[in-house]
């Protein structure tokens, strides 16, 4: 094993790094499910400022999405810089993680 890995293993049984990678794995599913249901409710994209980018990586957890086209970005919108609004393979995502139980309530 090299240095890194081995000091990554060790970095990893430490609580923040556990938080850091279950945040790594859930902030996407969560922020394509708010645009997929604010999506299917209204019919509209979601504007940028009602997103909910808390949490570690927020912000990149957006760009996965859009890296993986699974939402896509528009530049319009009265009180927003951008909307975002989900692919159909978002939209297919976002069903599997809810008929699997991912979102709750």
């Amino acid at each position: 094993m090299s240095a890194i890995d081995n000091f990554a293993l060790l970095l990893s049984t430490t609580e923040v790094m556990k938080q850091v990678l279950k945040s790594l794995k859930e902030e996407p599913a969560h922020i394509l499910g708010d645009i997929c249901r604010e999506y299917q409710i209204t019919g509209q994209s979601m504007p940028d400022h009602r997103l909910q980018l808390t949490g570690y990586l927020g912000g990149a957890a957006l760009t996965a999405l859009l890296s993986a086209r699974m939402i896509k970005r528009q530049s319009e919108g009265t009180l927003s810089l951008y909307s975002y609004e989900p692919t159909s393979e978002g939209l297919e995502q976002y069903e599997r993680l809810k008929v699997d139980g991912f979102y709750k309530g």
